[in-house]
């Protein structure tokens, strides 16, 4: 017995680091610049507490090449599903890397049975929804058919995500992931994904480009 239970013990061990050190699905050379990968695949580039930094490195300000963060930047912007709204996004991106923001919409959608879904800015229990955070990852390098551009500095963020469908009267909940990318103009646009137990697959919608308005 006490053999099973150290070999059992083991294996949480091994799985619990994998899932602490090992988030990424990709191999070691795209770690950084695959431009496939969801937002999902790359938790290795979200700063914890408790790791104090992605990959265990801290934070990271950005490169020389990349846009310098010296004040506050808001982003209020609209988002789309091909031509089709999808609300707007209000994002902040603050000197230290830090990312916060919140998404409200109101559309229908035609191809499925005309439903109409609004976003719940409480839930029940008080708490806010559609709001995200996250941080700058400057180590992630955009890349296209054309090549790589490494002027451009990434973002990656995720929150809880609530949506009313009126014409049912459900509720829909998950997780809501934004990225984005900022260029040396402060110009940013990019990404937003909704993945819920309710959907097959996940939704993908884009936003932006979007000037930025300095905070102090």
């Amino acid at each position: 017995m006490l053999i099973i239970s150290m070999a059992i013990v083991l294996v949480l061990y091994v799985v619990y680091t994998q899932n602490i050190f090992h988030h990424f699905a990709g191999t070691e050379t795209d770690r950084y610049t695959d431009p496939n990968a969801y937002p999902w695949e790359e938790s290795h580039l979200f700063i914890y507490d408790v790791l104090d930094g992605y990959d265990m490195g801290g934070r990271r300000p950005p490169f020389p090449d990349q846009p310098p963060l010296k004040e506050g930047l808001r982003y209020i912007t609209n988002v789309y599903a091909g031509n089709e709204p999808r609300g707007k996004i209000n994002l902040l991106v603050w000197p230290d890397g830090d990312i916060s923001g919140s998404w409200t919409a109101a559309y229908g959608v035609k191809t499925d049975r005309n439903r109409y879904y609004e976003t719940v800015q409480e839930s029940r229990q008080g708490e806010k929804t559609n709001t995200f955070k996250g941080n700058t990852a400057p180590l992630k390098i955009y890349k296209d058919d054309r090549g790589e551009d490494k002027s451009k500095l990434y973002f990656i963020t995720k929150g809880e995500f609530l949506l009313h469908e009126r014409r049912e009267d459900q509720t829909i909940t998950g997780t809501i992931y934004v990225t984005g990318w900022v260029d040396k103009n402060y110009n940013a646009e990019g990404e937003l994904f909704l993945l819920s137990l309710f959907a097959e697959e996940p939704e993908f919608f884009v936003w932006g480009p979007a000037d930025a308005t300095k905070v102090k």
